[in-house]
């Protein structure tokens, strides 16, 4: 109803006010058609394939390594793993690791250094770089 003052509101019972109010915020926070979170599980799980796809193509087309941690912490692996192989100085260290770190597996490093050698253990990184 209209008035020359302005609109006169009718009284609405607890649970039809309660109704509407839960109307209005689902409508306020309902995923937009097309967003991420509208997607069922086979349509994020080929969003989230192809989102890997171009992150792989990316790291591949880059001219050198994102220095990240893991980067990082790769680049010293292939660096002890290369000196283990070739047995360059340094190795004894890169040994004495490995048998602080499986000490409770005694066999551990000595077949590490075997794979080195023998070419079944290899560098990740050190092969995109060069």
């Amino acid at each position: 109803m209209e008035t020359a003052v302005g609109r006169v509101q009718t009284q609405l019972s607890p649970d039809e006010a309660l109704t509407k109010l839960y109307a209005l915020l689902t409508a306020k926070n309902a995923p937009k058609p097309g967003s991420f979170t509208s997607l069922n599980e086979d349509q994020k799980r080929e969003y989230f394939r192809l989102s890997r796809r171009r992150s792989r193509a990316r790291m591949r087309a880059a001219s050198s390594v994102a220095a990240t941690a893991a980067n990082i912490n790769q680049a010293f692996a292939d660096a002890a793993l290369m000196i283990l192989a070739t047995d360059a100085p340094g190795a004894d260290q890169v040994r004495k690791v490995l048998q602080t770190i499986f000490e409770q597996r005694p066999g551990v490093p000595i077949s590490v250094e075997n794979k080195a050698k023998q070419g079944k253990l290899k560098p990740k990184l050190i092969a995109r770089s060069e």
